[in-house]
């Protein structure tokens, strides 16, 4: 609904897609919750980019082994807010040291490359003090990697786990700001010691271009112990002494321990690990044993000293390695590892004993497994056989397996369809629910595992697809007028409710009655106009309640939310219920914005209750109704708003229909929200308000959770969303506006920046010499800009048709429209002493007659009357003429048309063949050597030898005539060969109509068949060899259908004329009558014509002879070609192939027939926009459209009607002159 007090919205309303944070308002990710809290319980994120949005400093971590910037790769980033941006409760601060036994001298590398740029000198300040505290409070003593995001700045810092990692933060990172601050900060600044390997290296990286990937690259380097490198400038960096750790660490397993003792006499040997940078030469120095010592204890391994490997481990004394290798559990499980930042397979692979196949092999099901090119920090794995584990806990999933604290599942269900998203959402890998595709597309990576997506996809995971679901056709199709009863409050484009145009509408919402604290209905406000609504008629009156303003104002919000419990519920049902009754209304609608939404400015969250009371609420109503009056609600079309609904399968039983509000999906409050737009990160890129394609993804969202189609009544708009263009001239998708605040001009009844009515609209673009138009095909709206950076997004009538016919082929209940007042100006034209039309006429030739003694203005409202009569008279005809017999009407056609078929056959063969195909003919040739010394009768062949007496194929004229099947006819036995397909079939179809698939080659008997058996006994008689035949089987395609439909149209088509007509006669009618006399011409005279023709098929004999064949044909598909073009845009997609070839094959060249199929064949004719004009946008516009496109419409087209048309048309504008 409009926002009748317009609020700034913080947060995206309208978005369809629920975002991957811990708020939905909140850009930035969750607490980092103290040094206690790991880093696998932050926020989790699939991409950087999400973070731009963040104005804070966050701390990240990742695998730094799968880079952030391959395209392959797809890397899950862990991030949380620093305790000093957010209160929080902070973990208890662990910053004593780790062991140390010694200190070594180091020297510390700085370099640095590219320019200043002290803009960005706080951000990474910023930064680097969050790492530094992140790691002075951590108490780890394992390798720390820390990285920091602020403002587009990046930085990383790595200490290896023989360092003591205090004195790195307490010190060197304390002195690399220091330094920073005095001398500035250029692209890309880093310290470091490259140790004797990973364990004894430490390095600091700072980057202001915020490539995150290129700090990636440089950690990822120390920790396999190589020095950055490729700086433009280096220097030395005070000497400092490094505590580290001299405690060799000689690993025993415990499983080897009991593998010795129970199964081999010969004990394990003490061992330790080779890390990055590692030699034989430092592995023997670690164990405290020569070199020789060294190799003589691991001499099993062949080339060892060419071949270590991270992880690997290697004997410190004498024994054997213990079998490192993890097993299954009993239960028939996986041993199972979490990875952590720096893994590798290879790493993981050595450290138990098994080769990266393994790891492969054992993967192939486990969630998450993306392979080893591209292993994230945090996948729960499998090291051995077995099934495998539950995934990690993702802090911030909603659903699917990874939200925090969900059990495994039981045998035989699924791991994706844990936790299902509200609404019957998709749920996509990385825990989150959406309706969009990129939440809804299946994807898998190349391992194909469970929980994983193709590279740059989320993969949805359940409740997959975009498609529109929970299709039931309608039992009849309303279209919903919102009448803002407040209007008259306007300074102009006021209007009362009986205004509305009854033939265009066949329900009224009368918007809004009031709800006192006591929950009693109060319409004193708008009383005047609520007593018009009462007493109409012919129209559904519903009174709704709600809106944005009485959802959110303060003094009436708590109405609907403490209403609807138990304490109230039931007096408040009452109440309406009464209400209702005592003026006997239609039903009653409710406009409750939004139940349990989180975040509606101003006014406290709404309670995660609201949507069951509401339903038990509805029911009470619903009980307290007499039958037959309406139950409806309104519900939003985005995702986040409709999840209050949730689950919508308890609203579907108590509703008639629901309201679904598909526009207000982009406005000023999107700007600062990097949610509301896909690919905006800030917002404020100009979009439509009833963007299609976002339109499309509400309607499968709201048929997903459960509201079949024919209950949801889409919403369409009067109205446009207005912005200040940033830049004068721009064009396309990425262009901008300003804000926070709208600042774009306010219409002149409206008077609200942001939106702008449909009457405004148009006034601005007739009196604006400024004001520019155009059509934006992908999100199926008007654009208007005028006054060079003023921009409208809005719906005009042709695309609220449009948008009309679309949702009623994919069978939704109908539309609504917000709102019927904003439409036009709605000028009552002025009262004068005019004499009434109250004449009688019945024809229009009595009109023109009678034409010179009637007033100039009652000319058109007499041509409509009769237009309707006679037009109200001829589908009565139509309907009568399909009652009584349509199937045997449509046999005689078929009949007439198959048999037709036979003829053109003939007619092609005996007049084109020799063009395509070749005949021959047998004839006997006697040889001369074989004649006798009499010779032979007939003569003789002189060029043969002795026994070559016999048939001979000879090349002859293909006949020129059908013979005769009587006795004594001399026709020859010929081979039809066909020996030019291509042409043969194009020249058959073109100028004879047959379609080639209807035809076969068969044999014809050319002479009687006396004395012959039963049967094609080529043996007896003479016949056509080859010859092309109809075959037995054509269907002949049943328009029964296609007419049923145009008749539907061109009932409603009726009510509006008839209406039209009673306003016109009673001076009531606002647009102007020529326009309906000159739009009705045509579906009134075609309808008449098309029922002419019917009834020649319906007097014609079953049988009928070739003379009469084409007359019964064309009567028939006249009768029905003239009502295709009320099809609309639908017209096309019935395929009239069939037709052309029909009529062609009847020899209906430059008939009317002929003409009529070129016109309704042809999507753009005006023939089919004018009926696309008046049944689409109906009403006042759809006349003033349709007139337009008759006025304009060439002789060409209009000759193509026929000479009924013509005549017809001829008398109309004869009575339509005496009014100019």
């Amino acid at each position: 609904m409009w926002l009748k007090s317009l609020l700034f919205l913080a947060g995206v309303i309208f978005s369809v897609s629920e975002p991957a944070s811990a708020s939905f308002l909140d850009y930035c990710p969750a607490p980092c919750g103290g040094s206690d809290n790991p880093s696998s319980a932050w926020t989790t994120y699939s991409e950087i980019d999400t973070l731009a949005a963040c104005n804070e400093t966050v701390l990240l971590d990742f695998a730094i082994y799968n880079p952030l910037d391959h395209s392959e790769s797809s890397t899950r980033l862990y991030a949380c807010t620093p305790e000093s941006k957010r209160t929080e409760k902070r973990g208890q601060s662990k910053s004593q040291s780790c062991p140390t036994t010694n200190t070594t001298d180091a020297v510390m590398e700085l370099a640095w490359s590219g320019s200043r740029n002290a803009d960005k000198l706080p951000a990474v300040l910023d930064a680097l003090e969050q790492v530094r505290k992140r790691i002075s409070g951590s108490g780890s003593c394992d390798t720390e990697i820390v990285f920091g995001y602020s403002q587009e700045t990046a930085v990383g810092v790595y200490i290896g786990s023989k360092v003591e990692h205090t004195q790195i933060a307490e010190s060197q990172a304390q002195k690399f700001i220091e330094h920073l601050e005095r001398n500035g900060v250029t692209d890309q600044t880093m310290i470091q010691h490259c140790g004797v390997d990973a364990d004894y290296t430490v390095g600091i990286v700072a980057d202001t271009t915020g490539d995150l990937a290129a700090v990636q690259k440089v950690v990822r380097g120390w920790d396999s112990a190589q020095c950055a490198t490729g700086y433009q400038n280096k220097d030395q960096w005070s000497p400092v002494q490094l505590k580290v750790s001299g405690t060799m660490v000689m690993q025993k397993s415990i499983g080897a321990v009991h593998v010795a003792r129970h199964l081999h006499p010969r004990a394990t040997c003490s061992h330790i690990k080779v890390v990055s940078g590692d030699s034989c030469g430092s592995l023997a120095k670690k164990c405290g044993i020569s070199g020789a010592k060294f190799e003589e204890y691991n001499k099993s391994k062949k080339n060892l000293c060419a071949t270590l490997a991270v992880g690997q481990p290697v004997c410190c004394s004498k024994g054997t390695l213990p079998d490192l290798r993890p097993k299954p559990g009993k239960d028939g499980s996986c041993a199972a590892y979490t990875t952590i930042n720096k893994d590798t397979c290879s790493k993981i692979a050595v450290e138990n004993g098994l080769t990266i196949s393994n790891l492969e092999a054992f993967n192939k099901q486990t969630w998450g497994w993306a392979g080893c090119k591209h292993l994230d920090k945090g996948v729960r794995m499998c090291l051995s056989k077995g099934s495998p584990p539950m995934p990690d806990e993702l802090s911030n999933a909603v659903c699917g397996p990874q939200v925090p604290g969900t059990k495994k599942p039981g045998k035989g269900k699924s791991l994706a369809d844990l936790n299902p998203c509200k609404l019957n959402a998709c749920c996509n890998i990385w825990g989150q629910c959406g309706v969009t595709a990129d939440f809804c597309t299946k994807s898998k990576s190349s391992t194909g595992a469970p929980g994983t997506a193709a590279p740059g996809k989320y993969g949805c995971i359940s409740n997959c697809g975009t498609e529109i679901v929970n299709k039931k056709s309608p039992d009849s199709w309303r279209v919903v007028a919102y009448f803002e009863a407040w209007n008259k409050n306007r300074p102009c484009m006021t209007m009362s409710v009986d205004r509305i145009d009854t033939s265009l509408y066949n329900h009224i919402h009368f918007a809004f009655a009031d709800i006192t604290p006591d929950y009693h209905v109060n319409v004193s406000a708008v009383q005047d106009q609520f007593d018009i609504f009462v007493d109409m008629k012919g129209i559904k009156r519903i009174l709704s309640f709600g809106g944005w303003s009485f959802s959110t104002e303060l003094d009436t919000f708590p109405i609907f939310r403490e209403g609807v419990t138990d304490a109230n519920r039931q007096k408040f049902a009452n109440n309406v219920a009464s209400f209702i009754k005592k003026h006997n209304l239609d039903g009653v609608d409710f406009d409750w914005e939004y139940p349990g939404a989180p975040d509606i400015p101003g006014i406290p969250p709404g309670s995660k209750n609201d949507a069951a009371n509401y339903v038990k609420f509805l029911k009470m109503v619903r009980k307290a109704l007499p039958e037959g009056k309406t139950v409806s609600i309104a519900a939003p079309g985005s995702y986040w708003y409709l999840k209050g609904f949730d689950p919508i399968e308890d609203f579907e039983p108590l509703l008639d229909y629901m309201i679904f509000m598909t526009y207000d999906l982009h406005g000023q409050w999107d700007y600062g929200n990097q949610w509301a737009t896909p690919g905006c990160t800030k917002g404020n890129c100009l979009r439509s308000h009833v963007n299609l394609t976002e339109t499309l993804t509400s309607m499968s969202m709201i048929t997903k959770a459960g509201m079949p189609t024919n209950k949801v009544v889409m919403g369409v708009t009067r109205y446009g969303r207005s912005f200040k263009m940033a830049k004068a001239g721009c064009t396309g998708p990425m262009c901008t506006f300003v804000g926070p605040e709208s600042a774009a001009a306010k219409g002149r009844c409206t008077n609200t920046a942001g939106y702008i009515a449909n009457a405004e609209i148009e006034e601005i673009i007739k009196e604006n010499p400024t004001a520019k138009t155009s059509f934006d095909k992908d999100s199926e709206s008007n654009i208007l800009v005028y006054n060079q950076t003023e921009w409208v997004a809005y719906m005009d009538d042709d695309i609220w048709g449009l948008r009309d016919l679309r949702y009623a082929a994919l069978k939704f209940g109908g539309v609504s429209d917000w709102a019927v007042d904003l439409k036009s100006m709605y000028t009552v034209p002025e009262a004068g002493p005019f004499p009434a039309c109250d004449g009688k006429y019945d024809t229009l030739e009595g009109i023109l007659k009678d034409v010179d003694k009637m007033p100039v203005y009652c000319v058109n409202p007499y041509a409509m009357t009769v237009l309707s009569k006679e037009f109200k008279s001829s589908l009565k005809k139509y309907h009568d003429l399909l009652d009584d017999g349509y199937d045997g009407k449509f046999k005689t056609y078929a009949k007439a048309t198959k048999e037709s078929m036979y003829y053109q056959i003939n007619d092609y063969m005996t007049s084109r063949a020799d063009d395509h195909w070749t005949c021959k003919k047998q004839k006997y040739v006697n040889c001369c050597s074989d004649c006798g010394p009499g010779g032979c009768r007939g003569g003789c062949d002189g060029s043969c030898g002795k026994g070559e007496s016999g048939n001979r194929n000879e090349t002859v004229s293909c006949p020129d005539k059908v013979p005769e099947l009587s006795i004594g006819n001399k026709a020859d036995t010929v081979y039809w060969i066909l020996n030019d397909k291509d042409g043969f079939e194009k020249a058959i179809a073109d100028k004879y109509g047959i379609d080639p698939g209807w035809l076969e080659f068969g044999n014809r008997r050319v002479t009687p068949g006396v004395g012959c058996g039963v049967g094609e006994d080529l043996s007896c008689g003479n016949w056509w060899i080859g010859y092309p035949q109809r075959k037995k089987d054509i269907t002949i395609p049943n328009p029964k259908e296609i007419i049923g439909s145009a008749l539907t149209n061109l009932t409603e088509f009726d009510n509006m004329l008839s209406s039209a007509a009673t306003d016109a006669m009673a001076m009531l009618y606002v647009g102007e009558t020529s326009d309906v006399t000159t739009a009705s011409e045509l579906p009134v005279f075609m309808t008449e014509f098309a029922v002419k023709s019917m009834k020649k098929v319906a007097d014609a004999a079953d049988e009928i002879d070739r003379d009469h064949q084409k007359e019964a044909i064309i009567g028939f598909l006249m009768a029905f070609l003239m009502l295709v073009p009320a099809l609309g845009e639908a017209a096309g997609s019935f395929g009239l192939t069939t037709v052309g070839r029909v009529l062609v094959m009847t020899g209906a060249a430059g008939d009317a027939a002929l003409g009529m199929y070129g016109v309704v064949e042809d999507p753009k004719s005006a023939v089919i926009s004018l009926f696309i004009a008046l049944l689409g946008v109906k009403g006042e516009a759809g006349f003033e459209k349709a007139a337009g496109i008759r006025r304009e419409m060439s002789s060409k087209e209009s000759a193509a009607l026929g000479s009924f048309f013509q005549e017809k048309s001829k008398t109309l504008q004869s009575v339509q002159r005496r009014c100019i």
